[in-house]
């Protein structure tokens, strides 16, 4: 229709102009034809019937116009209208098909008349090809013959529905289509019905579920012995359902109040309590989870609730169950558990104590090793003194690290968080461990690359304990060759700590159980080198205690190097008179291995000293022969000698040279270097790194405090060769006495810790109540750390921790700082 307005509108605008234009060519035409031969009257005329002519086409073009723009506005309002409804179908298409429904329309002859998508895919095909169809052609017998009825129903003016199942070709769950059929009735005629079809999968699963849950939950109050309980919270009427009356075994289905019932069922000595909390919850509507013994004291009940309402009507709904057994089962447990817990107790009691116990002979030996290394008169008997020494200090590593580890386990272990010397830790380490490394004929290496602090803040005997533990199995497994220790500084929180060794390696499918708790590499190790198994375990747990790693790379024939990580923080301890005596030396390097002395070089340029070939003042050699022809040069020379090239340390026994040589016992280190230099600060005539002078010069006075006479004898014979009066005590008691009656005249206490009538402690903090005394200064003397000592009171108590057997360099210091501080008159016994 629009075309056909736009087709003739375009004529009458052609015809509009031809009439427009036609009265002037035919003027024109006729002053071309008759020229002259026309009158002026003729032409006049002629002129006026042209003008009128054109006047008349002008009206009927203005007509035109004007229909033009009548056409125009009822073709745009027909657009308009077009696209109204257009768009209006889209819609009403786009809602039909958008709703969860299938809707269709069939007329009284049952062709189909209208039907959205949904509809239209439940027959396989699109609405349009749908519209006209019978339905006979649309549906198959079977269902035609359950339809059919329904559908006459419908036409009859009487809605209906039925309940479709289809086959889901998605999935195996089958589709449950609810079909409505509701009539179409105009004026009072029924012209067609209306389809509507609904997807009820999903509800009619949940409602199978639901009858499904409602049978399990019946079937599982009965096995699982639970019931529940309605109250009225207006009127407090309590109501027993069917499996309550059960569970209770109560005839009644009711009790008229909350205390009818808890008198009933609950023992006398609950139910107040039980009433109060059940009446509290139900008043404030709060949940309720309370346990009770029944009256006869037969079984236990766990009670819970909730405020429901149950059919429009506000109710309190509890729970109960029979957890008779649980409860029965946990008090089983906790009695257990208790008994553990004392069973427990009582071992670690018995291993502090075992500790103490098998210490101190331990400590004993190992205190009449250095009395004997003192006084022997040739190399072969220092070397089996040394030997007896090393093996002792092996069998209290095991100890210690088969409690520590048993600590570990419990949570007991004690970490401190104290600054400590690099240099020291690594010196006291290779003295400790050098003698095991000798006697298996291994050379010891330390080195210590590029620039590290010295000072760190951490716990010191961990770290020692953990590479200590490192080099031991280096040296157990390794046959020869040499050990080395590299320490490194990573960052400015993070050392490195790498030990390497010659030995034959680990499998590489056994290096991941070497952390396992009594692991060996291989069933032929325990075989051919022994050992517990303990030592890789406890460094792994403790170094990760710390937040730091471990790991072990090793192949069969090339050795194993196993490397530390440690975080640590910085320490803010300068030693600044230690740096500028370092820096101010020069010293002359005459080391014959290469290794040494490449490292050598290394560790001097690191701490700050100049090393030169020839010309210095002080020299660093391993060959007796060299420093003895470099003293002899100078009366200013002084030398420090290394091990020998087979790991041996070296002896001269030159009269005029003992008191400028200084002895290594074990790789060279910045300790040992600090050391030396410290103790060319000194004439020569007094200092010498030989043992001190047995003449008793008693200047301090000290009170020893220990219960173990063995171990008295060893300290006191130690002490009075370095000139030291001792007074003995067997316990605390006895030493509170002493110092109440001669304290004035004692410079300082070496207390034990675990002894009998009164310990360590405790006797401390006795002397402490005394004023007179509250200074005098109190070292403790034990054979164990904090965590391993059976008293739990601080130890703060002490000036300082000493541990047994006492070293030579800490007993040395002990008494230097003594000396200093006591006045110059000499002890004279009274």
């Amino acid at each position: 229709m629009t075309t056909s307005i736009r087709s003739l509108q375009t004529r009458y605008k052609l015809i509009a102009v031809l009439l427009g234009v036609s009265p002037f060519l035919a003027y024109w035409f006729l002053e071309l034809s008759a020229g002259p031969s026309i009158s002026d009257d003729v032409w006049n005329s002629v002129a006026l019937v042209t003008l009128f002519w054109s006047l008349n086409n002008m009206l009927v073009l203005v007509y035109f116009g004007y229909g033009n723009k009548t056409i125009k506005a009822s073709l745009l309002q027909h657009e308009n209208a077009e696209k109204a409804r257009a768009k209006a179908q889209r819609d009403l298409e786009s809602l039909l098909n958008g709703v969860p429904y299938m809707l269709g329309y069939w007329d009284h002859t049952l062709h189909n008349r209208f039907s959205n998508k949904a509809y239209a895919q439940w027959f396989s095909m699109k609405p349009e090809r749908l519209l006209g169809n019978h339905i006979n052609t649309l549906l198959s017998p079977q269902r035609l013959e359950i339809a059919m009825p329904l559908i006459n129903k419908a036409l009859a003016g009487e809605p209906c529905d039925y309940l479709v199942t289809l086959k889901n070709t998605a999935n195996d769950r089958p589709s449950h289509i609810l079909v409505q059929y509701l009539p179409d009735v105009v004026g009072g005629e029924v012209k067609g019905f209306y389809t509507i079809g609904q997807d009820i999968s999903e509800k009619h699963l949940a409602k199978q579920n639901l009858i499904l849950r409602t049978k399990l939950l019946e079937l599982a109050s009965e096995i699982a012995h639970v019931a529940s309980i309605v109250i009225d919270p207006k009127t407090g009427e309590v109501q027993l359902t069917p499996e309550a009356q059960r569970l209770l075994n109560s005839p009644r289905d009711s009790f008229s109040n909350l205390g009818e019932f808890c008198q009933q069922f609950v023992c006398t000595t609950q139910q107040t309590q039980v009433e109060e909390n059940m009446r509290h919850a139900v008043q404030q509507e709060s949940s309720l989870s309370i346990e009770f013994q029944t009256s006869d004291k037969k079984a236990y009940f766990g009670c819970s609730g909730e405020s429901v309402v149950i059919q429009e009507k506000p109710s309190y709904l509890m729970c109960l169950m029979d957890i008779t057994e649980s409860t029965l089962a946990k008090t089983r447990l906790i009695e257990a558990k208790e008994k553990a817990d004392q069973l427990t107790a009582a071992k670690s009691q018995f291993v502090a104590t075992m500790s103490h116990e098998i210490r101190n002979p331990l400590h004993t030996i190992l205190g009449l090793c250095n009395l004997l290394n003192e006084q022997c008169d040739t190399d072969t008997q220092q070397d089996l003194t040394e030997k007896l020494k090393y093996c002792t200090e092996d069998l209290v590593d095991l100890l210690t690290n088969s409690l520590d580890s048993f600590r570990l386990d419990r949570g007991e272990l004690h970490f401190e968080e104290d600054e400590f010397d690099l240099w020291s830790l690594i010196y006291n380490l290779s003295t400790h461990l050098y003698g095991g490394a000798k006697n298996h004929d291994l050379e010891l290496r330390i080195e210590m690359k590029g620039s590290i602090q010295r000072h760190w803040i951490g716990d010191a005997f961990r770290i020692k304990q953990m590479v200590g533990n490192l080099i031991s199995n280096a040296c157990k497994f390794t046959e020869a060759g040499h050990i080395r220790l590299r320490v490194e500084q990573l960052s400015t929180n993070l050392l490195q700590f790498s030990v390497n060794d010659t030995g034959p390696g680990i499998p590489e499918e056994s290096v991941n159980n070497l952390f396992d708790q009594l692991a060996q590499s291989t069933p032929s190790t325990v075989r051919l080198y022994g050992g517990s198994g303990l030592g890789l375990n406890l460094v792994k747990s403790l170094v990760e205690h710390v937040g730091g790693t471990i790991q072990i790379t090793s192949s069969e024939g090339a050795g194993t190097t196993a490397t530390l990580h440690v975080p640590l923080k910085p320490g803010k301890k300068q030693n600044t008179e230690t740096l500028e005596l370092l820096t101010s030396q020069t010293i002359q390097l005459a080391v014959a291995n290469p290794q040494c002395d490449v490292h050598a070089r290394e560790m001097l340029a690191s701490m700050g000293c100049q090393c030169v070939d020839h010309g210095a003042l002080l020299m660093i050699t391993d060959r007796i022969e060299t420093a003895h022809a470099y003293l002899a040069s100078n009366t200013n020379h002084r030398a420090l000698i290394l091990p020998g090239m087979n790991g041996h340390v070296q002896t001269s026994n030159h009269p005029d040279y003992a008191n400028r040589i200084f002895l290594v016992q074990g790789p060279l280190q910045p300790a040992a270097i600090v050391k030396w230099l410290y103790s060319l600060q000194t004439p020569t005539d007094s200092k010498s790194n030989r043992p001190r002078s047995t003449e008793p010069a008693t200047e301090l006075v000290v009170l020893l405090v220990e219960d173990v006479k063995m171990t008295r004898t060893v300290i006191k014979a130690l002490l009075n060769k370095r000139g030291i009066h001792c007074i003995e005590a067997e316990n605390g008691q006895r030493a509170v006495e002493i110092i109440k009656a001669q304290g004035d005249t004692i410079d300082f206490v070496l207390m034990d810790i675990n002894m009998p009538v009164l310990n360590g402690i405790d006797a401390t903090l006795e002397i402490r109540k005394d004023c007179r005394y509250g200074n005098l200064v109190v070292y403790a003397l034990t054979g164990e750390d904090e965590s391993t000592t059976t008293h739990s009171r601080d130890w703060s108590v002490f000036d300082k921790v000493l541990s047994k057997p006492l070293k030579m360099p800490t007993l040395e210091a002990l008494l230097d700082t003594h000396r200093a501080t006591k006045a110059p008159e000499p002890y004279s016994p009274q």
